[in-house]
């Protein structure tokens, strides 16, 4: 015999391609040696070794029926794994095909059971989990197209076995229409049929190593059929005699005939333990037209037929660029319409790979699922999905947008991150752990795009337990809050069983009257009338002009604007969101609590159905409140309570703190203080009406008469007015100057006819400024905090009611701001200053717990988009604060003694 068999230890391959650099013109190029490793110098074909053999006369029949003997016996690059006849006996007793002999074959079985077997190149089996580059990337393939073709087997769905619930299926079921159905999940490209075919796997050695595989998980992955990273498994076959070396290629010999793995799609369908599964990841599934498979199918079976479609399953995103989120057209669906709800990825993609930007393909990696059996998910049915039986009574009438939840959490991304050894990696909807053990997989199937792990348990979505699951269940009442939720990417927050949380879930009829804050205070003012949009299956709106009265009564005028722009629709509906959720227990006694965004609502009977209520800052102004009508408490197993709003959305405010001190006479001689001098530096100014980043310029709500506090970031805040009688003891006592103080001394420094008096005059500007603006920013905190306002809690959940906050002076030694000591315990406001004074809040009424909100926009008209915005609560207390007692000398003094310093 011709053929040799390459020796096997460190040296083997190595010699190989030594062999094979050495003699250049004899072999491929350089760099297709170094990945497939073929030599071409020895003799016999593959086809006269395993004539010459003699126990491989079953392959050997397929190679003579499918017209391959000329193929397999000439010079050419082809790698064959190959069972003998022995192994060939034994399957036709027990394949579950049915057939017992290779006379019951059919032409199709056959094309199978061979291509499946092969591949269009040469490889050792060292290097088969090499990545052609580069130079060739060692150990990262896992799996590689064969010789097996789409068009090897047909497929025709006959109408009885089409489920007619389903909007793609109805109009080939009611018609009585079979169709020929391809379950590649990938539409043919332009005639070619790359990228068709089911991949063959390989677990190999290098590969195993790579991806830091253990011999348990390599048990556990083939049931036992192989036990150690050292053995080769192709296709649910150990490899057990390889590399023997041909003239056009190699081959490998292996424990029982390659049947070939389908696609996880089809293994569910196959199994008949986990038929509900199956049923369940179908109605994500549609068939779709395909061009180009029809032209080649006519072409290759001499037929004629109109059309032959794909079976492919709705997804997010796929490596090849090719998701459907939509519905195929047909006579029955002559309109494009989005579907409800999506998987992670297509079972049913023989050559799923995951969208990346590291350049990978099909060979690096995989999927992997999480299938309960039948018996385990009606287990759970009963149990802990017991919430959606009581809804929806079947499991058909669960809608597609809930149970994709279910669906989607047990569906993971990538083969290699789930490995048995790698479980405890697996998370869930929000990124924790998952908590999949060994012992909750009874069985595995791999697949040629996946692994199914069988399990006996089902792995929940938080989103089941979480706050949001009551919009998620009640679309019907609350599908544009639960679309922003879900689209804005607040999902994943919101389903952390780490925190608890009270989220207010307005409805789509309290969505419909949402005041635009970023036309708040024009003369035209706008309101958003938020809708669900059931074909494109997501939120848009339309603009209205309207008028408010005093007392908050919204009257709708002239639409304006038939569509607003998807960027606003999405601006506003993050910010909405933000304000809707409170991190914490709003029934716990108090009446003002920080929603995520900082901004204060006010809550009053608590805990009470239909007499409960909330405001926001915009409802406050306007002396209203909105009634919650129903309480959905998922505390017991989830985290935190809901509370859905029929009325109007708890609408952020429409003041600034400026627009609030000017509004009351108590607050004026603090007001005068915050507005500074025209004479100052803008770097010095505390109010602005415009602010510039960049190239962006960004202006607040009614510019021409307004202004925010430019100290303010993306945060929230607390603004202490000392009353007027305070502020103007420390005038007339000589410890606080005025900016007309400055504005005189300014103008000496300008105009003074000395050189001398001119420095003196700039030295008193900068002395009286910083006793100005220091006096100021001591009254401004980070941290809003409200009378009968909720106290922060520490990590134990303990609540805080003495706290330290940070002001806006800067301590230039520490370079640390100084502090304020706050203390909100029996629902009051003290504050303690640096030098011992404690301040309390004045309670008369519309002179604390002032609930303000100053933004800044983009754009103009109603084009606006809202950048960002600061929260603030202005209260008025009863006298000053400061940081040290160098604040209350004489200023005068100070100038005086600075002018004796320089001479």
């Amino acid at each position: 015999m011709n053929c040799k068999q390459i020796r096997h230890g460190a040296f083997g391959p190595m010699i190989a391609i030594g062999l094979m650099l050495g003699t250049a013109t004899l072999f491929q190029s350089c760099e297709d040696d170094l990945l497939t490793g073929q030599p071409s110098w020895l003799g016999n074909s593959i086809y006269d070794e395993l004539d010459s053999d003699g126990n491989y006369k079953t392959v050997l029949r397929l190679i003579d029926d499918l017209g391959f003997h000329d193929k397999m016996s000439r010079t050419g690059s082809v790698t064959i794994f190959v069972a003998d006849d022995a192994a060939f006996d034994q399957w036709f007793q027990t394949n579950k095909l049915g057939v017992r002999s290779y006379e019951q074959l059919s032409t199709a079985q056959k094309r199978q059971l061979l291509n499946k077997s092969m591949i269009n190149n040469a490889y050792l089996i060292e290097l088969m989990s090499n990545v052609s580059a580069d130079p060739p990337e060692a150990g990262k393939a896992m799996r590689r197209p064969n010789s097996s073709s789409v068009f090897d087997s047909i497929y025709v769905m006959r109408h009885e076995d089409m489920n007619g619930d389903m909007p793609a299926w109805a109009w080939y079921k009611q018609n009585k229409k079979d169709i020929i159905l391809f379950k590649d999940g990938r539409i043919m490209n332009n005639g070619s049929v790359a990228g068709l075919s089911q991949p063959m796997i390989h677990l190999l050695p290098a590969f195993m190593r790579k991806q830091a595989f253990t011999d348990e998980d390599v048990r556990i992955l083939t049931n036992g059929k192989a036990t150690s990273v050292n053995d080769a498994f192709v296709e649910g076959r150990k490899v057990v005699e390889r590399d023997i070396t041909c003239k056009n290629g190699y081959i490998h010999k292996v424990d029982g005939v390659i049947e070939g793995y389908d696609n996880m799609a089809e293994i569910l369908r196959q199994h008949p333990n986990m038929s509900l599964w199956s049923h369940l990841i179908d109605r994500f599934s549609a068939p779709y037209y395909d061009k180009y498979k029809t032209e080649e199918y006519n072409r290759l079976y001499g037929r004629d037929v109109d059309s032959v479609f794909t079976l492919r399953y709705f997804a997010d995103s796929r490596k090849d660029g090719l998701a459907v989120t939509a519905y195929p057209l047909t006579s029955g669906n002559p309109v494009e319409e989005k579907v409800p709800a999506t998987l992670t990825f297509d079972p049913g993609w023989n050559q799923y790979m995951y969208e990346n930007t590291s350049g990978y393909d099909l060979h690096y990696d995989a999927g992997a699922m999480l299938v309960p059996s039948n018996e385990a998910l009606l287990k759970w049915w009963n149990a802990d999905g017991k919430v959606l039986k009581d809804k929806y009574g079947s499991w058909d009438n669960i809608p597609e947008l809930v149970l994709s939840k279910l669906l989607r959490v047990n569906m993971l991304g990538t083969f290699t991150d789930a490995i048995p050894s790698k479980f405890s990696s697996i998370v869930n909807d929000a990124k924790v752990s998952m908590g999949v053990k060994v012992s909750d997989v009874d069985s595995c199937f791999i697949g040629c795009n996946g692994v199914v792990y069988q399990t006996n348990r089902v792995f929940s979505p938080m989103e089941y337990s979480s706050v949001s699951f009551p919009a998620l269940i009640h679309q019907d009442l609350m599908s544009v809050i639960y679309w922003a939720i879900d689209e804005l990417e607040f999902t994943p927050y919101l389903n952390s069983m780490d925190s608890y949380y009270s989220l207010m879930l307005p409805t789509n009829t309290s969505m419909l009257t949402y005041v635009d804050p970023c036309t708040y205070g024009d003369t035209r003012q706008t309101l958003l009338e938020f809708y669900y949009d059931l074909r494109e299956k997501k939120v848009k709106a339309h603009r209205y002009l309207c008028t408010i009265g005093d007392d908050g009564e919204i009257v709708i005028g002239q639409k304006i604007v038939e569509n607003v722009p998807e960027a606003q629709v999405k601006n506003r509906l993050k910010d909405i969101v933000n304000q809707m959720i409170v991190v914490g227990n709003i029934e716990n006694g108090y009446s003002y609590y920080k929603s995520k965004n900082g901004t204060m609502v006010k809550v009053a009977d608590a805990g009470k159905p239909g007499q409960m209520t909330v405001s926001g800052g915009w409802q406050l102004e306007h002396g209203l409140s909105v009634r919650v009508d129903s309480i959905y408490d998922m505390s017991t197993t989830g985290n935190g309570k809901s509370y859905s709003i029929s009325s109007q959305v708890p609408m952020p405010a429409s003041k600034s703190v400026y627009q609030t001190l000017l509004e009351h006479e108590e607050y004026s001689e603090f007001l005068k203080l915050l507005v500074g001098s025209q004479y100052l530096d803008k770097d010095d100014i505390i109010l602005a009406s415009s602010v510039k980043l960049g190239d962006n310029k960004y202006s607040c709500l009614n510019p021409n008469s307004n202004s925010n506090i430019s100290l303010f970031g993306t945060y929230n805040y607390t603004v202490y007015v000392p009353t007027n009688e305070s502020i103007l003891k420390l005038v007339n006592d000589g410890v606080l100057p005025t900016w007309d103080d400055y504005d005189e001394q300014f103008l000496l420094s300008e105009n003074a006819p000395s050189q001398e008096e001119r420095d003196a005059a700039k030295a008193a500007c900068t002395m009286i400024k910083n006793r100005i603006l220091d006096f100021v920013k001591y009254h401004i905190q980070d941290n809003g905090v409200a009378v009968n306002g909720a106290p922060e809690t520490g990590e134990n959940g303990v609540a805080i009611f003495k706290n330290n906050y940070e002001t806006m002076v800067l301590n230039a030694e520490t370079n640390r701001y100084y502090p304020v000591a706050v203390d909100v315990s029996n629902k009051g406001l003290n504050i303690t200053d640096l030098t011992g004074n404690v301040r309390k809040v004045v309670k008369n009424t519309g002179l604390y717990n002032n609930i303000c909100r100053e933004y800044w926009v983009s754009g103009s008209g109603y084009n606006k988009l809202l950048y960002t915005s600061a929260d603030a609560v202005v209260h008025q207390i009863d006298g000053p604060l400061f940081y040290s007692n160098s604040q209350k000398t004489l200023w005068k003094n100070e100038i005086s003694n600075a002018k004796l310093r320089r001479r």
